[in-house]
């Protein structure tokens, strides 16, 4: 993504009114998995694949979206969907995205290898990441994620993205780990073994949220997760994990990434609104499977409409009534969440937390440029 890609979506930071620049897109509501973290764990969602909207209902709303930053394609298990290749090719071509980032359990490698081919091949200037969900190791995580045999199917996975990672600059695989009250003890192993045996780019953390599917799994210890974020921090800054590359800002959104783990730290211990919510129904949407169009997912009790009664115009849901009142109702009630997407936005589009941003981005600058000194002179061999 070229620099000049980031101006006009700048502008937001003064006019947040528009349509969003972030779209998370529930692809499908299929899962073959049954995670007892699941955020729709208490059937807000209904794995009905003749709901789904169709590519051709797909293109039709896309060309009226407008121009987007982000593109988050979810699920349920995204690459459930065979045509999820040809979904982003959509996206890319109609408004011109040109980061996208997809999360998958990994059990399905053939498919998420073919995907991702056919996706950098149909799309040359699109940044696309690949984060691999992994929250224990070994039989824990299977017994998380309640299918037998994942975790060596996520790592077969990883493996293969590595591959296409290496010759690929602007393709990334990161893993990625679902915070909850099961394995919030097992952080430090965890972290361990990645960078020891998996060595991914980068290790990102989800806190569990929502309504899920075992209650229990919010009750997390957020004094072990501040210490996991601590941990990623200092990997990052020691080089062990390299985070976001292969692009401008890359240092900036992995900046963000050391504020937004406090931010979401704070917020979960005094459970108040610390900043107001400029991404739900402003700058960020969530689009459902079956067409609905929240303002974040976070929110499904403010329906805006469902394509399919608009004649697939976006633009005349995001400009409606309902949009304005749900907008209305989220600053009214000060609302607020640990949902690290939109927190992304509110951080980036909030002046507030900026020099909190340059400070984190500074010190990424100096960690590299000491390391790449130590490294100059270091004793070569022979």
């Amino acid at each position: 993504m070229r620099i000049f890609d980031y101006i006009r979506p700048a502008a937001r930071v003064l006019r947040t009114e528009g349509l969003p620049l972030y779209l998370v897109f529930f692809v499908t509501d299929r899962c073959n998995a049954r995670c007892g973290h699941c955020l729709f764990g208490d059937g807000t969602v209904f794995p009905d694949v003749a709901r789904e909207l169709s590519l051709e209902e797909i293109e039709r709303a896309a060309a009226t979206m407008g121009r987007l930053l982000f593109l988050l394609p979810t699920g349920g298990e995204p690459f459930l969907r065979e045509d999820l290749a040809e979904i982003i090719g959509i996206f890319y071509r109609a408004t011109g995205v040109r980061n996208v980032a997809i999360p998958t359990n990994g059990s399905l490698t053939a498919r998420v290898v073919s995907a991702v081919e056919r996706v950098l091949a149909a799309c040359p200037k699109l940044t696309l990441g690949v984060d691999v969900s992994l929250d224990a190791v070994g039989d824990a995580h299977d017994a998380l994620r309640g299918v037998p045999g994942l975790f060596s199917k996520a790592v077969a996975t990883l493996r293969e993205l590595q591959r296409i990672e290496r010759r690929v600059p602007r393709f990334n695989v990161n893993i990625e780990t679902t915070v909850t009250s099961f394995n919030d003890r097992l952080l430090d192993g965890n972290l361990d073994y990645f960078t020891r045996v998996l060595k991914p780019s980068a290790v990102f953390t989800l806190l569990a949220r929502g309504r899920p599917r075992d209650p229990a799994a919010l009750d997390v210890d957020i004094e072990r997760y501040l210490a996991y974020a601590v941990r990623l921090e200092r990997a990052l800054l020691d080089g062990v994990l390299r985070g976001y590359r292969h692009f401008p800002g890359a240092d900036l959104v992995n900046a963000k990434r050391i504020v937004r783990h406090r931010l979401i730290a704070r917020i979960a211990r005094e459970r108040r609104c610390l900043l107001p919510c400029s991404a739900a129904g402003s700058l960020g949407a969530a689009l459902f499977a079956n067409g609905e169009v929240y303002p974040c997912e976070m929110r499904t009790d403010l329906p805006l409409g469902n394509l399919r009664d608009f004649g697939y115009d976006f633009r005349e849901i995001w400009r409606g009534e309902k949009a304005a009142r749900a907008r209305g109702a989220i600053r009214r009630e000060r609302c607020f969440c640990t949902y690290e997407c939109f927190l992304t936005l509110n951080i980036l589009f909030n002046p507030r937390f900026w020099p909190a941003v340059l400070l984190a981005w500074l010190r990424i600058k100096a960690a590299r440029a000491e390391k790449a000194a130590v490294d100059l002179f270091a004793p070569r061999g022979g």
